[in-house]
C-alpha cells in the first residue's frame, strides 16, 4: 500500500471524524446501534482497504458508505430486538441545539421525532441532504441509486414529515 496514502488518510481522520458521528448519530438514532462503534469498525475497514479506494470521490464519501453498509449489516445482525427507542431523539442533533426561543427548540425537537420515524429509505436520504450537507449526486454515489431516485425519495420524505408534523400540532406556515 502506498505509505503517502496512509499518511494522507491519518491526517484526515480528525476532520472527518466528528462529521461522521454526527452524520451516523442521526442515522442510528432510535436503534440501540452505536454510533462510535460503527465509526471505529469503519475507520479500520477503510484502513485496512485503502488500496481500493480509488479516488473517485473524496474520502467522506467512502467512508459514509463503509459505516451505512455496516449499520445496515448491524440492523439486520439485530432484527429480532425492538425496532426503536434506546437513544433518545434528543441525543442527536440535527444541525445545532442553540436556539433562539423555547418554541424553536420544540419546533427542532419534534423535527428530529418525526425523522427518526421515516423509514430507513426516506430517514437516510434526510440525514445526508439536511444534516450532513451532502449534494445529490453524493448521495447517489454513497447509496447506489440514482440521482432521480435520490430527489424522489427526498421529495416524499418531506411530504411524510409535512404530514407528521403537522400531527404534532407543528406550525408550518
Amino acid at each position: 500500500m502506498d505509505k503517502n496514502r496512509k499518511e494522507d488518510f491519518k491526517r484526515c481522520i480528525p476532520e472527518l471524524y466528528p462529521r461522521l458521528h454526527r452524520a451516523m448519530t442521526a442515522y442510528l438514532a432510535g436503534s440501540s446501534v452505536e454510533a462510535d462503534d460503527i465509526l471505529q469498525e469503519t475507520f479500520l475497514k477503510a484502513y485496512h482497504h485503502l488500496d481500493s479506494f480509488e479516488g473517485k470521490s473524496g474520502y467522506y464519501t467512502w467512508l459514509y458508505s463503509i459505516a451505512r453498509n455496516l449499520c445496515i449489516d448491524e440492523f439486520r445482525k439485530r432484527k429480532h430486538e425492538k425496532a426503536r427507542s434506546s437513544v433518545p431523539v434528543e441525543e442527536y442533533v440535527l444541525s445545532s441545539d442553540e436556539f433562539t426561543t423555547d418554541g424553536e427548540r420544540e419546533d427542532v425537537l419534534l423535527l428530529r421525532k418525526a425523522i427518526a420515524q421515516l423509514p430507513e429509505l426516506l430517514r437516510s436520504v434526510v440525514i445526508m441532504f439536511t444534516i450532513d450537507g451532502m449534494t445529490y449526486p453524493e448521495i447517489a454515489e454513497v447509496t447506489g441509486i440514482n440521482e432521480q431516485t435520490v430527489k424522489n425519495r427526498m421529495f416524499r420524505a418531506r411530504k411524510e414529515l409535512a404530514v407528521m408534523l403537522k400531527k404534532m400540532g407543528v406550525d408550518q406556515s
